[in-house]
């Protein structure tokens, strides 16, 4: 049975600054799967949290909309990654969209175990399929701090996708925004991503919901300050 857990939590920083949340989360049933999403806003920007929020709600009904029927797996990636970002931009009422930039992270994945996923930005998707790890997230390049986004990037090779199949007992999809991700040095990914799954298939969604923002809340990195936003699928 495909099961799913997620959370987001406040950073320090904004709380220290009585700000919001600048992270979303969405995660909804969907034909016997899921559909999860995750989104960063950029904290330079003015309506940032907003952005983030209406990331992950287009990036919901883009995929409800879809037919019931297997047809939805040989969409072109591209064109529902365009269909994404034009609900996004209907969504803002600002005629300078960059004022909401954020990241987004999405995962769909059907009754079968069949999952799509698309990043655009900062974050990090991880997938446990067969006992094995891998990070989806392609090695960051640009320069410095330089964050590719909806609403400041329009290009398709902002974007990555690829395609999975969840097959075995414990194969999980992990979306995390960079307020985990930074803190997770990369030789230790594969033991972190471990570890959630096997603490969310101890628990009932609600349990393992209510232990995700715990672990989220008391984070053990000294000094973190960031929002951190976390979505789980995995089989059981």
């Amino acid at each position: 049975m495909l099961r799913a857990a997620g959370a987001c939590v406040t950073g320090p920083g904004h709380l220290r600054l009585g700000e919001r949340c600048q992270d979303a989360l969405s995660l909804r049933g969907w034909r016997g799967g899921w559909i999860a999403a995750v989104a960063d806003g950029l904290g330079s920007r003015a309506q940032s949290a907003r952005g983030a929020r209406a990331a992950v709600e287009a990036a919901q009904a883009v995929a409800r909309n879809w037919q019931r029927s297997g047809e939805w797996r040989d969409l072109p990636a591209r064109q529902v990654a365009t269909d994404i970002y034009r609900r996004w931009l209907q969504a803002l009422p600002w005629r300078d969209k960059s004022i909401a930039a954020t990241t987004l992270l999405i995962a769909v994945c059907d009754a079968h175990g069949y999952a799509r996923i698309w990043q655009m930005g900062d974050g990090l998707v991880v997938s446990l399929v067969n006992g094995r790890a891998a990070v989806l997230t392609p090695a960051r390049g640009g320069f410095g701090n330089e964050t590719r986004a909806l609403g400041t990037d329009t290009s398709w090779s902002a974007w990555t996708a690829q395609d999975i199949v969840l097959s075995c007992r414990g194969d999980a999809i992990l979306l995390m925004t960079d307020g985990i991700s930074d803190d997770v040095p990369s030789e230790m990914v594969e033991g972190f991503a471990a570890v959630v799954r096997r603490e969310l298939r101890k628990r009932s969604r609600r349990a393992g919901r209510k232990w995700l923002y715990r672990e989220l809340t008391q984070w053990a990195t000294p000094r973190h300050t960031d929002d951190k936003t976390l979505a789980a699928i995995y089989l059981d």
